[in-house]
């Protein structure tokens, strides 16, 4: 874009390119952390004047050798494959490795749980282990905490642009997502 260029709102990028209102917002905050952009309330956000010509900048290739890769939703860490290599050699040589082959219990293994319960005593949430449920991964456990929660048909009050992954586990289990767009922000008179 060109210096100068006037950008979208927050919410008109959210909108076009599909993603939720937070995350158009962080991309704004990096841009101008990077001084590439510049805003002031009420005139908008435009492209700021580039410092370098065109083609004087830092060498990326120097640069990148240092860089961690996260493009992916995980970082590969300098020297993670060789920590990688040796906690699967300890583990097993440890314990029981047959155990980890087989179908874990229902909401994890006892003394999975009972460690995640002294974690989180250690924080100052007392709970007991029986009352950790593991989950694997977010999205299984947004299903099992609406799922536990929620009843189909019941409404939940989420702005329209929320996390892509709450819509569909919400409409998997029929409810109702509350709060539709109006303008600058979520439509209140909805609830």
């Amino acid at each position: 874009l060109p210096a100068g260029a006037r950008l979208p709102t927050h919410r008109d990028l959210a909108t076009r390119e599909g993603f939720a209102l937070v995350t158009a917002t962080r991309v704004y905050a990096e841009l101008r952390a990077m001084g590439l952009i510049s805003g002031e309330t009420g005139r908008g956000t435009f492209v700021k004047e580039t410092a370098l010509a065109p083609g004087q900048g830092v060498d990326l290739d120097a640069v990148a050798a240092d860089m961690v890769d996260l493009s992916f939703n995980y970082p590969s860490l300098p020297g993670q494959a060789e920590l990688l290599r040796g906690a699967l050699r300890q583990l097993a040589g440890a314990g029981d490795l047959e155990a980890l082959l087989r179908y874990q219990p229902h909401g994890g293994r006892p003394a999975d749980r009972a460690a995640i319960a002294r974690h989180l005593r250690r924080r100052g949430l007392e709970v007991e282990g029986d009352r950790v449920l593991v989950v694997d991964g977010a999205q299984h456990g947004l299903a099992v905490t609406l799922m536990a929660l929620l009843e189909p048909g019941d409404v939940v009050a989420v702005d329209a642009l929320t996390y892509p992954g709450f819509r569909l586990v919400a409409g998997m289990q029929r409810l109702e997502l509350a709060l539709p767009a109006a303008g600058a922000g979520p439509d209140l008179d909805a609830l």
